[in-house]
Formats: structure tokens, C-alpha cells, sequence
């Protein structure tokens, strides 16, 4: 505690030091005239008053202390100071530190007025008592004004904390996104080599769409949030891309309801529904099959349905990369306020649907 108050002391503004000395000064001269007082009484006014000296010093020390400290760290040049942790353990203690001193110039006060009606000279309680009175109010407002800057601090370190999580929250959630684009372009690229060799004009239409559907990506990837209708326009550009590949095998229907194009919505929330359909549904069997697409409002919240008519989910789900990267991102989003749920299909397929707030 001393290195900090000598500093403070010495980073004080000259105002805050002339306060401090004139504190300091009253307080030498108001002790030596107790001090002189009591060697002409003895009994009780005697220990009242030799009492009050020593609170009266007590409290003076304590009060100069805190109150060079609180004005030296309130200052905006000090404030960087306060990440130190000894700095910050003092801010902590400032307001007991004030109390403390309150408390023993309070007793002094009292020790005086009682020495007043057991017979203190006239002149001598008539300074004194005003001196404990006046550092009285210097320790209450000590005490609020170190307060204050001890709740300034939490604030900003509340704001800090809050401001790192987000910055964390971020960079995981970029993280994610960028791991499913990669994905993405491994899953078209192989439709490409599947089609290369025996259709090269739909393989050359092929590529022209997924540079298309790429530069779509890397431009939406980018933001923290989509829209719906953002959503289903960029599978509807990855569904041409798979109709290329499976032809007459793959039919697609939608369901949209009114009003929900507007609504924010997590990019790539869609396309890894549709995704797994396509890989564990239609891929599944030599026929093909229909994917049904819904996306529906329910009071506060908006529900993504992918619905297969394949083979349904096998006996022991693994959530590979697609519907993993979905879980990690909607966790990170919204906490626990989103849902995947995967289950069986109304037609004996697979369903696949997520279902997020509303905002």
C-alpha cells in the first residue's frame, strides 16, 4: 500500500497536494493544543481527551490516505492504471479505507464533545469541533466519490468482458463458416468429375453455376447473418447444381410461408439440410426421390424442414461435417434459444429441421 500512496502522492496535482498539507497542518495543530490541554486534566476529561487525540490522528492518517488516493486514480491520466492488480486491490479497498476514517474522527468528534461538558476550555473545543466536523464531510465524500469510481471500473471491465466474448464469439463463428465452404466445394466438385466424362457440355454448364454459387458463398460467408430469402435463393442455386448430377432422379418442392424473406437468419443454415438429404436420401437409392423444403414462422420463431423420402437415417447417426459445422454455429449464435433436430419422415424418409428466434 505505501509504494502507492508515495505515488500517487507524487502524481498528485498541486490543488490535491495544498489540500492535503493544509489537512495535515490543522490536524499537527489541533493535537498539540489537545495535547497541551490534557496535561492539565486528569480523570476522565483527561482519558476523553487523550482518546480523541489518538482517533483524531488515526482518522487524519486514514483520511489523507484515502483521499490521495481516490483523487490521484480518478484522474483520466490514472486511469490506465487500474488493470494493475495492486492498483486494482487498492480501488476495492478505497471506500472501506474512507469508513475507517469517518468512523475514528466520528469518535474523536464525540470524545471532544464529551470532554466539552466535563470542562474543556471554551476556545479549544470551539476549533476543534468544527475541524472533526469539516473532515467528516471530506470522508463522506471520499467515500462516494471512491465508490463511484470503483463502480466506473467495474462498468468498464463488464464492458471489456463483454466485448471480448463477442470478439470470440466472432472469430469461432468465422471459423466455422469458413471450415463449411471448403466442404461445399469438395461436394460440387465431385458432381463435376461424376459428370465430366459422359455429359462435357452439362459439366461445362456445371462449373459456370458453381462459379456462380462460389462467389455467392465467399460474399455471404463473410457476414455474421443472412436473411431468409437469402437462404433459399443460394439453394436454389445449388439445387441446379445437383440436378445436373442426378437428372429425373431428383424432384424438389417447396413451401414457403408469406412474410418471412425479411427475417435474419444464420448464413448457410439451409444448404446443410438439404445437403444431407440429398447424400443419405436421394443418393441412397437408384430411383431418386423428392425433397421437400418448408420454412414456416411459429410465434417468435422461424423453423428450416428438409424432408426426404429415402431410406431414413441409419440405425447410428453420425453428424459429419455439414450437420456438425450447423450444430457448433447454431450453439454459438444463439446458445440454447436454436435447435437441429433430426427424425423420421412422414413418408418414411428422413427429417432434418432448425428452428431459431425470430428477430
Amino acid at each position: 500500500m505505501w509504494p502507492i500512496v508515495r505515488d500517487a502522492f507524487a502524481d498528485a496535482s498541486p490543488a490535491v497536494r495544498r489540500q492535503i498539507k493544509i489537512v495535515v497542518f490543522t490536524w499537527v495543530i489541533l493535537v498539540a493544543m489537545q495535547a497541551w490541554d490534557s496535561r492539565n486534566s486528569s480523570g476522565p476529561a483527561g482519558v476523553a481527551e487523550f482518546l480523541s487525540a489518538v482517533l483524531g490522528a488515526s482518522g487524519v492518517a486514514l483520511l489523507g490516505t484515502a483521499y490521495t488516493l481516490q483523487r490521484t486514480l480518478d484522474e483520466p491520466s490514472a486511469r490506465a492504471r487500474h488493470d494493475d492488480p495492486t492498483v486494482r486491490q487498492v480501488l476495492i479497498a478505497l471506500p472501506g479505507l474512507g469508513f475507517a476514517a469517518g468512523v475514528a474522527l466520528g469518535a474523536a468528534a464525540a470524545l471532544m464533545t464529551l470532554r466539552l461538558l466535563l470542562g474543556a476550555e471554551f476556545v479549544l473545543a470551539l476549533i476543534a469541533l468544527p475541524v472533526y466536523g469539516a473532515m467528516l464531510i471530506v470522508a463522506g465524500r471520499t467515500v462516494n466519490n471512491s465508490a463511484r469510481t470503483l463502480f466506473q471500473y467495474a462498468v468498464a471491465q463488464a464492458a471489456i468482458a463483454v466485448d471480448a466474448r463477442s470478439h470470440a464469439a466472432a472469430a469461432q463463428l468465422a471459423a466455422l463458416q469458413s471450415r463449411m465452404n471448403p466442404h461445399f466445394l469438395f461436394n460440387a466438385l465431385n458432381t463435376v468429375a461424376a459428370i465430366v466424362r459422359t455429359n462435357p457440355p452439362a459439366a461445362e454448364r456445371l462449373v459456370e453455376n458453381l462459379s456462380d454459387v462460389l462467389r455467392t458463398t465467399l460474399r455471404r460467408s463473410s457476414a455474421p447473418m443472412s436473411t431468409v430469402g437469402e437462404e433459399i435463393e443460394y439453394v436454389r442455386a445449388c439445387l441446379t447444381l445437383e440436378t445436373e448430377r442426378f437428372g429425373d432422379r431428383l424432384r424438389v418442392g417447396w413451401t414457403v410461408e408469406d412474410g418471412l424473406m425479411p427475417v435474419a437468419s444464420p448464413p448457410l443454415i439451409l444448404q446443410p439440410l438439404v445437403e444431407n438429404a440429398l447424400t443419405h436420401g436421394i443418393g441412397a437409392t437408384a430411383d431418386g426421390g423428392m425433397i421437400r423444403i418448408a420454412v414456416a414462422g411459429t410465434g417468435d420463431r422461424v423453423t428450416f424442414t428438409v424432408e426426404d423420402d429415402g431410406p431414413g437415417f441409419p440405425g447410428t447417426l453420425v453428424e459429419r461435417t455439414g450437420l456438425g459445422n450447423l450444430r457448433e454455429r447454431l450453439a454459438t449464435i444463439y446458445g440454447d434459444r436454436a435447435a437441429l433436430t433430426l427424425e423420421s419422415g412422414s413418408s418414411g424418409g428422413a427429417r432434418a429441421s432448425v428452428s431459431i428466434p425470430r428477430s
